[in-house]
């Protein structure tokens, strides 16, 4: 047996890495993922370069739900190979799970330009599309698998899914808000909205609102339309917003914000807004990052916001404002939330400078859950303590409903 051993070794066989193999693939089969992980982690500590150990590591870390590890996995020996099928097919699906439907997509059509009659996938590509709200597409790669293989039964449920998909979708949402801001010593104030919004013209989201403003013994209303495009990894969102003659709300405003992926679970933003106020006129710069700390469930997002006004009767004065945020998830629709926030504003006051400044520090939270499909509720409370005991309390609520 010691002879056998060795002579095994001499050829670059090592008895060990075979076991470790055979029992990571049982307790795959099986459904016993951190075992079979362990198992093949095992394969790997002998023979790191063994590509059918980091493959089976790859699924068991996908299938366990550590997304992230599968597509570490599935990248390292795409790397040792880059033309690996079974490897590039792990890492489409590990990014889709991640919902990064634009690379996994991007994955599977350069694998589809080198295997376009490849039936798997085609399948593939119809999955993510479908999962990613691209109905068209995938019933397009749903039906051409089907034209290649006649009776598959995964094109025919795909094709099903679609059908259901289109039926069921819920694309427009319908919002009706009001907030209630109470100031100690001051006067209250009432806001209450309609907001609409639709993403029926994929890859593009279209919005609009209207809203009424009770303040300072004023009445005002404004309008505000906006849009969004996404393509895989980044987004760019606009915004525009009128409120002719109005005193509180600005006058003019107009915003852009464009958002990328920088690396794993963490994305980027940076915004330039302009507002047109009756006493004013404002340039704003803003830096975002969003980050999941843990998968999918989990959101942290810290904001700082550099505010640059001028005002008409007096100087200039430049401000900043940071937040951080803390969102948990508990499914694609229902979520709660908390933040804090610091930072001051300027103003124009009769002082021999013209220009005033307050600080503030607001807590706020709140969440959104749908007790049906089409029918949901946001609530929100926000605290906010200025500089001077100046102290201002907004409840908001919200209806929604999509169809």
């Amino acid at each position: 047996m010691f002879l056998v051993a060795v002579a095994l070794s001499f050829f670059g066989i090592h008895p060990a890495i075979g076991g470790d193999l055979e029992s990571g693939n049982e307790r795959l089969r099986a459904g016993e993922y951190a075992g079979a992980a362990a198992a093949f982690r095992a394969a790997l500590v002998t023979s790191p370069g063994n590509r059918d150990a980091r493959y089976g590591l790859a699924r068991a870390l996908s299938f366990s739900g550590d997304f992230a590890g599968g597509e570490r996995e599935y990248r390292e020996i795409l790397a040792a190979d880059p033309g690996d099928v079974e490897a590039r097919l792990g890492l489409s699906d590990a990014l889709a799970w991640q919902k990064k439907y634009g690379e996994s997509i991007e994955v599977l059509a350069a694998l589809a330009a080198d295997r376009p009659d490849d039936v798997e996938v085609l399948l593939r590509q119809g999955k993510v599309s479908l999962w990613s709200g691209d109905l068209e597409t995938a019933r397009l790669r749903f039906e051409k698998a089907l034209s290649l293989s006649p009776g598959n039964a995964e094109a025919v449920r795909g094709i099903a899914a679609v059908e259901a998909a289109i039926a069921s979708a819920l694309l427009r949402e319908l919002q009706a808000g009001l907030s209630l801001l109470r100031i100690r010593n001051g006067d209250p104030g009432t806001q209450a909205w309609i907001a609409y919004r639709e993403k029926t013209r994929k890859p593009f989201e279209f919005s609009g609102r209207v809203d009424y403003l009770h303040r300072y013994g004023r009445d005002e209303g404004r309008g505000m339309l906006g849009a969004m495009r996404k393509w895989g990894g980044a987004s760019l969102r606009g915004e525009a917003s009128f409120a002719p003659g109005a005193e509180v709300f600005s006058r003019f405003s107009a915003e852009a914000e464009l958002g990328w992926t920088l690396a794993d679970r963490l994305a980027g933003y940076g915004a330039v807004q302009r507002s047109v106020y009756a006493t004013a006129d404002t340039w704003s710069g803003s830096a975002a990052l969003e980050y999941y700390p843990r998968q999918k469930n989990a959101l942290l997002l810290i904001r700082y916001v550099l505010t640059r006004s001028r005002f008409d009767t007096a100087g200039s004065s430049t401000d900043g404002t940071w937040l951080a945020k803390v969102t948990r998830f508990f499914n694609d629709d229902d979520r709660v939330w908390a933040y804090y926030s610091h930072g001051a504003e300027g103003y124009a006051t009769g002082t021999a400078d013209q220009i005033g400044n307050v600080s503030s520090d607001t807590f706020g939270a709140g969440g959104r859950f749908f007790f049906r499909r089409a029918w949901g509720v946001e609530g929100g409370l926000e605290l906010q303590e200025r500089e001077g005991g100046g102290r201002y309390t907004t409840f908001t609520a919200i209806v929604v409903y999509r169809y």
